[in-house]
């Protein structure tokens, strides 16, 4: 219950209406993971966005390793926050042995709040399933595969412009690392439910803030592409009430004033759980409204507002094609959001098309119509 409660604080408690207290956000930021490469700082002023800043050859574990042969490093590069700020993320590049000669960006759906959660550290420390595991399924394709810890040094989980930035970032690196040798590689992205907030805002900031890459497509399933749509799915509501509220904490984290409303509550459990990885969604029979740690109404503030129009996607048009999939029966990220999109997206002359099967969020997830699209625009 402590867990649950903890993460039920979200960025939509900020208000401009109440007075309150003022809280010291920092101290809700994640911890270090324990691992000193991981847990490094740069000084990155002045520096091109994708400029390497270190790197290291690594070792995946199982099962990964056990059913693929590839070379695997990691690398810091120079990247962008929403706001402007100038910060350091990670991504981890694997080269098949044999390789194709195609890059793809798979944006993992990372869904946590802690950066023991991150790709880079569970690929290396922890013995971590995928599912469905596509890397391992673009890695047999002969793809060299992308993972970027793209929620930044903050865990922005759920914050569409920050994953977006970082994406492109962490491709401009792998492009640009000697070792691995994929410069002027053809790229593609894929991402499902929170990989897919990541993909489908890379898709369009790419054309102003990566527009050297050479984007072949973006595939984006189970998208969230408005966050609004959640409120009356998700929030409070058994199995999925603890991811909207990590996901808000998230969101929370690279919103000024976010936090000052907390109740007693909030402050004491938000930052016993400030790490919280996605598994322990099975909290999420507990519901928890957020209602229940907040001072106001926390959708009813110009704040909420304001985030939801920012997080929204499409206010950006893609120039590279983009196929979305989602699924009819999907009761948790509705699919008039993805409908939606669409209709943005093509009505500014964007190629995109939009797949609804007959599955829920969790079936969907592994239908193969996404790597069949990243073969034929790689052409293969």
């Amino acid at each position: 219950m402590v867990i649950a409660t903890a993460l039920a604080f979200t960025v939509f408690t900020a208000s401009t209406l109440v007075a309150a207290q003022p809280v010291d956000a920092s101290r809700f930021d994640p911890d270090p993971t324990g691992d000193a490469y991981l847990d490094q700082h740069f000084a990155t002023e002045g520096l091109p966005n994708g400029a390497i800043l270190s790197s290291r050859s690594v070792r995946i574990l199982p099962p990964l390793a056990l059913t693929s042969s590839f070379d695997a490093w990691q690398v810091w590069f120079k990247t962008t926050a929403a706001d402007g700020a100038d910060i350091a993320a990670l991504t981890t590049i694997m080269k098949p042995k044999t390789w194709n000669g195609g890059v793809v960006s798979n944006n993992y759906a990372i869904d946590s709040v802690g950066l023991r959660c991150n790709p880079s550290y569970q690929l290396t420390h922890e013995v971590s399933i995928e599912a469905p595991d596509i890397t391992r399924q673009l890695l047999w394709r002969g793809y060299a595969v992308v993972m970027t810890d793209y929620q930044g040094p903050q865990m922005a989980y759920a914050h569409g412009p920050t994953q977006g930035r970082e994406v492109l970032d962490g491709i401009r690196a792998a492009l640009a690392f000697p070792s691995a040798g994929l410069a002027g590689s053809p790229t593609a992205m894929i991402g499902y439910s929170g990989g897919a907030i990541a993909t489908v805002w890379a898709a369009q900031l790419q054309p102003t803030y990566a527009p050297e890459l050479r984007m072949l497509g973006a595939a984006a399933g189970g998208t969230p592409a408005d966050l609004s749509l959640l409120r009356t799915t998700m929030d409070g509501t058994p199995p999925t009430s603890v991811l909207y509220l990590m996901a808000a904490l998230g969101v929370a984290r690279v919103t000024p004033g976010a936090f000052d409303l907390l109740n007693d509550v909030g402050v004491a459990t938000v930052g016993q759980t400030k790490n919280l990885c996605s598994p322990a969604a099975v909290l999420g029979v507990i519901p928890v409204p957020l209602r229940s740690l907040t001072s106001v109404d926390p959708y009813d503030t110009d704040v909420a507002r304001r985030i939801y129009q920012e997080t929204k996607a499409g206010g950006a048009t893609p120039t590279m094609p983009v196929y979305l999939w989602h699924g009819l029966f999907d009761v948790w990220i509705p699919v008039a959001g993805a409908r939606a999109l669409q209709q943005t997206w093509q009505n500014a002359g964007a190629d995109v098309s939009l797949t609804v099967l007959p599955c829920d969020h969790i079936t969907c997830a592994y239908t193969p119509g996404a790597l069949e699209r990243i073969d034929s625009w790689m052409g293969r």
